[in-house]
């Protein structure tokens, strides 16, 4: 039975890196449709596909059909094509054969090219992974590398019928700081994939604040691009966030993935947002009620003395008898204002968290 599997970001990549080598290096150009074949077959048979190609330039052009192997992909979703020869578990190229090895196309037309993939009886279940091209480069220049040209190509995904593994993790999830000034955050959920075959895996990021109060959730990997086998792919997710947000927080990654979408991998992390102005307002407040209590102290102290009688000869000695219990008095008052100010604090975080 046929079935449709998607590699979603990591063909968008090639498509994007074929094209542009491609109008990069002629005006003349070349379309080949479909961007991607997929399907499921069973090991021992085989399938037949086409492309269609079309002549975007205004000469008549011959065209040289090859494939290729794709052994991984980079950190950025791009493939990474294997060379001639190379081995590779994903093998795929040498199960593909063409009747006809060169096209010539007038300028505006198009083509049908064919081709048809056997499978081995002893092939590996699981992805494998090629791409079928044409190049304006005859097979021998494009070996030597005697000649510049541009190639435009397909990329072929099958999955192979047999002992499917789809196993994933998240290896790590994380913020890109620990402390933020606003709430704005960058996650970066990174997903390794156990298996041998493709997973996307998909879901969302859950916030809670210091209360356990859920205070924002956002998607992860909406585009369902997926994680090739035997490798890691990160997404990252940025949060935003209006309004006053204070304290430690809390982030909650589920991701689902595989065929039945019921495989579930979590990641958790932490992270602050203390924000600087309300903070250096507070403490500037605080410091400057400090300073003001202790002076009107002061000046209510040299008042009393002066109502006493008490000379500013004497006054050395009746601070220094009276210094013990003012100091306390003072100690008392700070430790009150503080207080004050961090249930200052406390109800704006409750207020707009």
């Amino acid at each position: 039975m046929k079935r449709i599997f998607s590699i979603g970001v990591v063909v968008s990549a090639l498509m994007f890196s074929l094209a542009s080598m491609a109008h990069a290096q002629s005006p003349e150009g070349v379309e080949m449709k479909p961007a991607i074949i997929e399907d499921r077959v069973d090991p021992g048979s085989s399938r037949s596909f086409s492309v269609t190609v079309t002549n975007l330039g205004s000469e008549e052009r011959t065209f040289y059909f090859s494939s290729q192997d794709i052994k991984g992909v980079d950190e950025r979703g791009v493939p990474i094509f294997a060379e001639s020869g190379e081995p590779t578990p994903y093998e795929l190229s040498t199960w593909i054969s063409v009747q006809q090895e060169s096209y010539t196309i007038a300028p505006g037309a198009s083509q049908d090219v064919s081709f048809t993939i056997t499978v081995p009886k002893d092939a590996s279940p699981g992805a494998h992974f090629g791409g079928v091209f044409l190049d304006v480069r005859p097979p021998r220049l494009r070996t030597s590398g005697a000649a510049i040209g541009y190639r435009v190509g397909t990329i072929v995904s099958l999955r192979i019928s047999g002992e499917v593994i789809e196993e994933a993790r998240v290896r790590s999830f994380s913020t890109d700081k620990l402390i933020y000034n606003v709430p704005e955050v960058t996650f970066t959920t990174n997903v390794e994939n156990l298996g041998n075959v493709l997973v996307r895996p998909h879901g969302q990021i859950k916030i809670v604040n210091m209360t356990g109060r859920e205070v924002g959730t956002v998607r992860v990997n909406e585009s369902s691009a997926a994680v090739f086998p035997e490798a890691e792919r990160s997404y990252e997710v940025l949060w935003e966030r209006d309004g006053f947000a204070f304290g430690r927080y809390q982030a909650l990654v589920s991701l689902v993935y595989g065929e039945d979408g019921r495989r579930t991998i979590t990641g958790t992390t932490s992270f602050w947002i203390l924000p600087l102005k309300p903070i250096l307002y507070t403490i500037g407040g605080f410091i400057s009620i400090v300073f003001l209590l202790f002076f009107f102290v002061r000046l209510y102290i040299r008042r009393k003395l002066s109502e006493m009688g008490v000379t500013a000869v004497r006054r050395g000695d009746y601070y220094a008898k009276r210094y013990d219990r003012t100091a306390s008095r003072m100690l008392i008052m700070t430790i009150a204002i503080a207080l004050f100010c961090l249930a200052f604090l406390a109800f704006l975080f409750l207020m707009f968290a």
